[in-house]
């Protein structure tokens, strides 16, 4: 009986343990508007889950930057089935102590009735994708097969996080 008692409270004062190191959820951090692209950088509402086109957002230390969205012409060989393309202009800078992993296949465009929307791959080159060191930035597009439509809801989701932090932005095409 002695030995029953003396692993159930090894078992309870690991599971404490464990619980004490598992983020709570107001460790979480759903990422922060640190500023516009071309304006001073401001600190945001915490609260502010939706961001625009131009905010700088900071993910843990990777601040994201979504530099615009505009509608793009097809290629002749690679029409899109939903009508038309549009391209985004993306840069990430990665200001953590740890490299990170950003691709493509980190961001989720949806349309305005919530239906997923592909990626375009007619057009030469590819979307983003890089492993960034400590203080490096990478640039580049996504480029997405989508409706015409006034507004797209993007959300990137870190691929490798042990949370489930992601970051929404309000798309809306020049």
């Amino acid at each position: 009986m002695k030995k029953f008692f003396k692993w159930f409270a090894i078992i309870l004062i690991g599971l404490i343990v464990i619980g004490m190191l598992l983020p709570s959820d107001e460790e979480s951090n759903t990422g922060s508007k640190v500023g516009e692209a071309d304006a001073t950088e401001t600190e945001a509402d915490v609260n502010d889950t939706i961001f625009k086109v131009g905010d700088v957002v900071d993910l843990n230390g990777v601040l994201l930057t979504v530099k615009d969205a505009t509608y793009i012409p097809a290629s002749e060989y690679s029409q899109p089935e939903n009508g038309k393309v549009l391209q985004m202009n993306v840069e990430v800078v990665n200001n953590t102590e740890d490299s990170t992993f950003v691709d493509s296949s980190n961001f989720n465009l949806y349309d305005a009735d919530g239906n997923a929307l592909d990626f375009y791959y007619g057009l030469d080159g590819l979307d983003i994708s890089g492993d960034l060191n400590k203080g490096k930035k990478l640039q580049g597009t996504l480029t997405f097969d989508v409706p015409e439509g006034s507004n797209y809801e993007m959300i990137f989701e870190p691929t490798f996080s042990w949370t489930d932090e992601s970051i929404t932005w309000d798309i809306q095409p020049n």
